[in-house]
């Protein structure tokens, strides 16, 4: 059974208690890995294999010209016939190469809310909660692209919601989690083609289930020089394993390696912004403030990671984010892990 709630599928299925109770022994957070077995269990949990799906085509078409960029369409044609559906946005009074900022959504009808188009009254709605963080990027001089996630808008199965499709990729062993990071690093191979695109400075960005795989993409690809996760960074023993969520942000056995906040090692000394809704109803603050102290403790760079609170529920807090993303943009100096 399910129900929707925000922009969220909240999934309470009867015979799968995992992804709608918390379980009944209590939470302990595991040991901190050394920082390359977290890497590798972390592989290993994804299904994230050495050999990813290489480009052999792609496809750029421009779509429009905006006050402030120009927008194409972008599609990254696979080996064994994937493809990757994507919006490329280019500023206008910028001097390529660009920064490039990889946009993703979440529970959102599709990519096309990133670039801030409104087809329905529901997009209106995402849209003022600061979901077109394409438009946001393009207006603050990055290049933008909007990676269509596995599950959602164009990349949907049939008509499957992609807790199902979650579902099954867990049942085969793997994780739609692990398959939407694998995306992003091909967009990622893709970016550094371009020779207008500059790929020392990378970021990448999203709310909710965007954030998430934003979260997990940085984690496990050095390429990314800024993760900015909104509404999705908490400990799990006060978001995930609280309330329910939908099953394509869950990684089975991950709690044998790490909580989330811990997995931030891995993503030290690169840029990490993480935004929060001190009223957002599948995290609480608390946990997120717990997360943040954790992470930070662990990071070589402490001005390098910071937390920002908006006095409000899950949504993107623009007004709060850009000018420290402004601020990491200006400094020209990206570290690498």
């Amino acid at each position: 059974m399910l129900r929707i709630c925000g922009d969220y599928i909240l999934a309470c299925l009867v015979l799968l208690p995992f992804a709608c109770q918390t379980p009944e022994k209590d939470f302990v957070s595991p040991t901190i890995q050394p920082e390359e077995s977290l890497r590798g269990g972390l592989t290993q949990l994804l299904d994230l294999g050495a050999n990813r799906p290489a480009i052999h085509d792609h496809s750029l078409k421009q779509m429009g010209e905006k006050e402030d960029h120009w927008l194409y369409r972008l599609e990254l044609y696979l080996d064994g016939g994937d493809t990757i559906p994507s919006y490329l946005l280019k500023p206008k009074g910028a001097t390529a190469p660009y920064p490039i900022m990889i946009c993703l959504q979440g529970h959102a009808p599709g990519m096309y809310v990133s670039i801030g188009e409104a087809r329905t009254e529901r997009d209106v709605r995402l849209i003022a909660g600061g979901r077109d963080i394409a438009a946001q990027a393009v207006a603050h001089g990055w290049a933008a692209i909007t990676v269509e996630q596995r599950g959602f808008g164009e990349q949907t199965v049939g008509d499957l919601e992609c807790n199902h499709v979650a579902l099954n990729h867990m049942m085969a062993g793997g994780s739609l989690l692990g398959r939407r990071v694998e995306d992003i690093s091909i967009a990622i191979d893709f970016i550094t083609t371009q020779g207008d695109l500059n790929n020392e400075m990378i970021g990448i960005m999203g709310n909710s289930s965007g954030g998430t795989t934003s979260y997990f993409a940085a984690c496990m690809d050095a390429r990314i020089d800024l993760a900015i996760v909104s509404c999705s960074f908490c400990t799990y023993d006060r978001s995930w394993l609280k309330y329910p969520h939908c099953a394509c942000g869950y990684v089975p056995n991950l709690l044998t390696l790490a909580d989330m906040p811990e997995l931030a090692a891995l993503i030290s000394p690169r840029h990490l912004l993480i935004v929060a809704g001190k009223e957002d109803y599948l995290a609480d603050i608390e946990g997120v403030r717990d997360g943040y102290s954790t992470a930070k403790q662990l990071y070589e760079v402490e001005e390098n990671i910071r937390l920002v609170e908006g006095n409000g529920g899950h949504q993107f807090y623009p007004n709060l984010a850009w000018p420290i993303i402004d601020h990491f943009l200006e400094s020209k100096s990206f570290p690498k892990s």
